[in-house]
Formats: structure tokens, sequence, C-alpha cells
């Protein structure tokens, strides 16, 4: 049967899960929290330098990305030979937490026959050692390592909160490559994509649209949307915003854009609503040649 925590261990160890969320709230990449997340870790835990590894998964290796270290501590020689490495899987600690997808301590890096930076770790002074995965589902994306002049072994609630917070990294890193994945979408889309008020003007424009209609976003977006609609079509266009702005999709809906030079493109809509946040998402797609064909 496991003893309980000391109180004072609880909670520290709280107050680590608790800064590593903050520090992923705050940041739009795993690259910009990393130093947060290393230092609120060892903190907290009282490790005195940590590291983090992505994978690279073209090239089969980890790769560094950033390390933190007790101000009071300093350890250049080991940051920088870490900083110039590669592992593979199963090589050296984060090569075996890749590996296994699982948590790994060493006792002491310098006696330990699978850790290729223990001459530099003797030099300044590093001995014991914990890495632990970041984990999307089941798939390893990267590890965070971990090291003390002295440490003791984890106990089974320490590598259970370290899972949580490698889940947790995870599913941030997750969000944040669907969110760059759909920004590369929209932004080289040929379609003629935006986001709308349902005050009538536009919010976020791709740039499809000053390719077809030779006005700037910032010109699109500075005045109501149906001040570029064709007068003759300023009337349905009225009526089908309204429809969409009380929850209705709009499917097909064509209407005349004026153009920069002063023509008009005729432009077929699919529209879908959010009416709780107020917006529109949207897609035009220019018919102008189909209509007069």
């Amino acid at each position: 049967m496991t003893s309980p925590l000391p109180e004072n261990e609880a909670v520290r160890r709280l107050h680590a899960q608790h800064a590593v969320v903050q520090a992923l709230a705050d940041s739009s990449s795993l690259e910009e929290a990393a130093s947060r997340i290393l230092r609120a870790i060892c903190e907290t835990l009282g490790w005195e330098y940590g590291g983090l590894w992505r994978v690279d998964a073209a090239a089969g290796v980890l790769r560094w990305v950033e390390a933190w270290h007790n101000p009071g501590a300093s350890f250049p020689e080991f940051e920088e030979l870490s900083r110039r490495s590669t592992f593979a899987p199963g090589v050296g600690l984060p090569g075996r937490v890749w590996a296994s997808g699982r948590p790994a301590f060493i006792a002491d890096v310098v006696a330990d026959p699978n850790f290729p930076r223990a001459p530099v770790a003797a030099r300044e002074g590093l001995r014991g050692a914990l890495g632990f995965p970041v984990l999307l589902g089941d798939e390893v994306i990267g590890v965070l390592e971990f090291f003390s002049r002295e440490i003791t072994r984890p106990d089974e609630e320490l590598l259970e909160m370290l899972a949580t917070i490698g889940s947790q990294i995870g599913q941030f890193a997750r969000r944040k490559r669907a969110e760059a994945e759909l920004e590369t979408l929209f932004e080289t889309s040929p379609d003629m994509l935006c986001i709308a008020g349902v005050d009538g003007t536009f919010r976020r424009l791709n740039p499809a649209w000053e390719k077809t209609l030779g006005f700037t976003a910032a010109e699109l977006m500075s005045r109501p949307y149906v001040e570029f609609v064709h007068p003759d079509d300023r009337p349905a266009t009225s009526t089908e915003a309204g429809a969409v702005a009380r929850g209705t999709s709009s499917v097909l809906f064509e209407n005349r854009y004026r153009c920069k030079d002063g023509t008009y493109r005729w432009l077929a809509w699919k529209s879908t609503p959010l009416p709780d946040q107020g917006l529109v998402y949207a897609m035009a797609r220019d018919v102008t040649e189909q209509r007069q064909g």
C-alpha cells in the first residue's frame, strides 16, 4: 500500500500541474511554452536542469528544443552538447523514453551504459535523471528530461502526474498542429473564404479576395460589405444575410461584387452561421464566366 504524500509535497505537485497548464494557455506554440514548462516542473519538483526534445519523424531522431536550469546552477557544457545532439530510438535517456513510450529513471547517469552524455554530466555534477514522454494518443511526439545532482526514485503518484502533464502537452501540440493546418488551408485556398459578423462586416478574408476583386482585405473590411454589392442585388443580399444571421445556412446564393476597377464579378456563396458567436463562416466562388457563358 502506498503511503500518502506529505501535504506540502502534494501541494507542490498541484502547483506544477497548474503552472504547466497556464504556460500552455498563454503560448501560441510548444516552442514558446517550453521554457515555462521546464521551469515550472524544475522549480516545483526540485530538479536543477530540464530539457525538451521533439520527434523529427522524417529524420527518425529526437532533436533538442529548449532547456532550463536553476539560476543558482549552471551546466553550460551539458546544455551545449545536448543542443548539438540527436538521439535515435533507444539511444540515451531521450531515445529510450521515445522507444518505450514510458518514463525512464536513471539513478546515476555517469554509471549508465546507455547515456552518451555521461562524461560531460560527470564534469558538471549531474547524476540522477528522469525522462517521460509527450504523448499524442499512443504516439510519442516529444520527450521531457530532468536532472539533478541528487534525485530520489520517483514514486507512482509522481509518475502518474508526469504522465498527465505529458498528455496535456501532447493535446496542446495536436491543437496547434490542427490550427496551423487550417491556417495554411485558409491562406492558400483558391476559393474566397471569409468570416463575417452578423452586423454586416467582414472580420477576416483570405488572399483570394484581393486576387479576385482587387481590393485589399483592409479595404473590404473598412465598411459594410453590402456597399460592395451591385445595387440591384442589395435587397436580396440583405434578406439572405438576415436569414443567415438567424441561423439558416445559405447554399448557392449568388450576387455581384464590385471590383476595384469598377467592374463586377458574380459570386456563388455557401454560408454557415454561428449565431451564438455572432459570426458567419462563408465561402464564395467566382462564377462570372459560367454566368456569362
